[in-house]
């Protein structure tokens, strides 16, 4: 086990105001491609992170990141004028056969591209040799290369959702380091760093936040490893919360962090602001000097605690791989991307409303691509069951009737007994 201090952080400048606040991932793609010219922001200074992007956009920074285009003299299809500034860009791609057009002779460069879309694009500007596939899937072999090499995971999108800025920003991004500078995306920066020193504290906008960490003991530097953030509730600590959750004991191959969140006037914890920027400064620092599998951030939480997890696998969807919670209450947002959920919550919960886990699996059904059938699957304990038709992330609810805590006291809002076991079972069968 070893604590640790993380330094000073503060929100890193952006090139865009409106991208301070992203997932620090997502800003160092958008600053990446900013800097090579890729990208460009709007008159009024702001990039538009969530703005869907269209055909022809998408087009410019893909030739812009990795080469420029030549003017065109005459139309490659119906609808590109050469005099529009997106000629020279979707005629290149054309005469080099990485996009074609629809059947009446148009591109329709104004129509927005979906995910599964912009790969096909994007893996035929680098040249992969890559056969599509048939039917509703034909996208599916361009999904598997950039799985499979770790680019970028299939669980981390839905391939027919319409693709916005920040993401089709980040997609260049992971390619570009793959493609030119050896980089496997899915790897943090700090593969291959030494240890850095023991210390329990670091700096965020000018704030010192605690927080206890484990570190696996057969821990190797160039080895990726899952990051597991455990959260506690409103009035359990986070050493308390590191005792009873026993992840310690289950968690062996794993970094966890217990982060201590802020107290309000009458002592009770709160999940604010402060907290989500707690949370991006531990994992970005983490991830620069411990060797994390980026594709493996897990958060898990109790009560409040819970609530916090699932705000943050959707505010952050493609950065987190799963949360798990016990008895917490909803939280519905606009999520980013899907993550997987393991939901545990008692019906006879009394402080902790039954109905805030059913929102939030609601949620998951929607974000996820799932459907409402079901099948029974482990725990059996907890009555889980798991919900059909997912991606790559299953959203698994377990309305579990265990309602007796350790002393034998009836206690339906209690963490259930072998419930880090359980968690830890759930993430590791998502990889």
């Amino acid at each position: 086990m070893l604590l640790i201090v993380l330094g000073v952080y503060a929100n890193p400048a952006s090139a865009f105001p409106d991208t301070q606040d992203l997932w620090f991932r997502h800003s160092e793609a958008i600053n990446y491609l900013q800097q090579k010219g890729a990208i460009g922001g709007y008159p009024d200074g702001t990039y538009k992170p969530h703005q869907p992007i269209n055909r022809a956009e998408f087009l410019k920074i893909v030739f812009k990141g990795r080469s420029d285009v030549q003017p065109v003299g005459r139309r490659c299809f119906s609808d590109v004028n050469p005099d529009q500034w997106y000629a020279p860009y979707v005629c290149a791609a054309a005469r080099r056969g990485i996009v074609d057009g629809y059947p009446n002779g148009t591109f329709q460069p104004g129509q927005t591209i979906n995910t599964a879309e912009a790969i096909k694009i994007v893996l035929n500007a680098y040249e992969q040799n890559i056969t599509e596939g048939t039917g509703e899937q034909w996208y599916a072999p361009y999904v598997q290369f950039l799985d499979e090499n770790d680019i970028l995971g299939e669980h981390s999108y839905l391939p027919w959702v319409e693709l916005d800025r920040l993401h089709a920003a980040d997609l260049l991004w992971r390619l570009l380091r793959y493609e030119e500078e050896q980089i496997i995306p899915r790897f943090s920066d700090g593969c291959g760093k030494a240890k850095p020193a023991v210390k329990n504290s670091m700096n965020v906008n000018g704030e010192q936040r605690n927080f206890l960490l484990t570190v696996p003991s057969a821990y190797v530097v160039h080895d990726p490893v899952p990051l597991v953030l455990a959260f506690h509730g409103r009035t359990s600590n986070y050493e308390a919360v590191r005792s009873y959750y026993k992840f310690d004991r289950e968690m062996h191959d794993a970094i966890i962090v217990y982060p201590a969140a802020r107290q309000n006037g009458n002592g009770a914890h709160v999940y604010e602001q402060a907290e989500i920027d707690f949370f991006d400064a531990l994992v970005e620092d983490l991830s620069k000097k411990y060797c994390i599998d980026m594709d493996r951030i897990y958060l898990a939480g109790h009560s409040l605690g819970g609530w916090f997890a699932n705000k943050i696998a959707c505010l952050r969807g493609n950065g987190v791989r799963a949360s798990a919670s016990v008895g917490t209450s909803g939280f519905i947002g606009e999520c980013t991307g899907p993550a997987a959920a393991l939901l545990i919550h008692n019906p006879a919960d009394r402080l902790a409303s039954f109905s805030g886990s059913e929102r939030i699996r609601e949620e998951r059904i929607v974000e996820n691509g799932c459907n409402w059938q079901t099948e029974p699957v482990t725990p059996r304990e907890f009555n889980c069951i798991q919900h059909q038709a997912c991606t790559a992330n299953p959203v698994t609810f377990c309305p579990h009737e265990l309602d007796t805590d350790s002393r034998g006291q009836y206690y339906p809002h209690h963490w259930p007994r072998n419930t880090a076991q359980h968690m830890w079972n759930f993430f590791r069968n998502i990889q």
